[in-house]
């Protein structure tokens, strides 16, 4: 654990979004000088850390938009932040925070349907072609589907981004879905919320709630039973709980978020 006078500092750099902003930039900084020292020929222009640098710059700015946009406490949000910077500190994408998804368990059903359907079109289309390397493929598409009216313009470079950015770096990532509902899920006739869902498209047997219970909203003798009821449901849906309590979270966040994430890299 850190010295009280640097946690009592990390704590503050992870409660709101301003504090949090230059600690990410540090973070960020740091993951892509580490990968440039890597690199073999770092003035070569296609190189890989030149990828890393853009993808890593706009994807930790999404996601920590998306924290502060959608988290509903301090703990929340410190022990998401915390986690993003771990992630981005051993230099994986493997990360993709989404914001609450209504109906989470279709929506992971249509998300890895989705990607079946787009790659079985461009595998398609290459065995078709012998077109291997997609030079042609978007006259193909415009002639085929954009002319005659089936998709627009934008579909294409959805289905252009999903090949190469979903993929290679998202759909074997793991997904941090804040707040997802499960309107099939109900504990005296109330559809079940709980506060994160970590889940993995590539990987069905990633199922994760992970709770945060504050003591404000956990202390009750009905909120104890709500839980228990709640854990429950979920282990018999299939899916695995973990419960963090919010003094340790806040205490210590990134023992925390360690905690978790070697959680996730047994999993696989």
């Amino acid at each position: 654990m850190l010295p009280k006078d640097e946690l009592s500092l990390l704590r503050k750099s992870l409660e709101s979004k301003e504090s949090f902003q230059p600690l990410l930039r540090f973070f960020v900084q740091k993951s892509i000088e580490e990968i440039r020292a890597k690199e073999k020929d770092p003035e070569n222009q296609l190189n890989y850390s030149n990828f890393y640098s853009a993808y890593i710059e706009n994807y930790s700015k999404l996601h920590a938009d998306l924290i502060f946009e959608n988290c509903q406490s301090p703990i929340e949000r410190i022990f998401i932040s915390s986690l993003l910077l771990l992630f981005i500190k051993n230099g994986i994408l493997g990360f993709s925070i989404t914001p609450r998804l209504y109906d989470i368990e279709e929506c992971m059903k249509n998300y890895r349907k989705n990607h079946k359907a787009i790659l079985k079109l461009i595998e398609n289309y290459k065995d078709d072609t012998g077109d291997f390397n997609l030079t042609n493929f978007k006259t193909f598409f415009k002639q085929k589907y954009i002319d005659i009216g089936k998709y627009t313009e934008t579909d294409y470079y959805e289905v252009w981004e999903h090949y190469y950015i979903v993929k290679n770096f998202t759909f074997n990532s793991y997904h941090i879905t804040i707040q997802p509902e499960f309107p099939n899920l109900k504990i005296d006739n109330k559809s079940i919320r709980p506060d994160i869902l970590v889940w993995c498209p590539g990987n069905k047997k990633i199922r994760l709630i992970v709770e945060c219970d504050g003591f404000q909203f956990h202390s009750s003798k009905k909120s104890f039973e709500n839980d228990r009821k709640r854990d429950r449901l979920f282990k018999l849906k299939g899916y695995d709980v973990i419960r963090y309590s919010g003094s340790e979270i806040f205490k210590n966040p990134a023992g925390v978020s360690e905690d978790l994430y070697k959680f996730l890299k047994n999993q696989k």
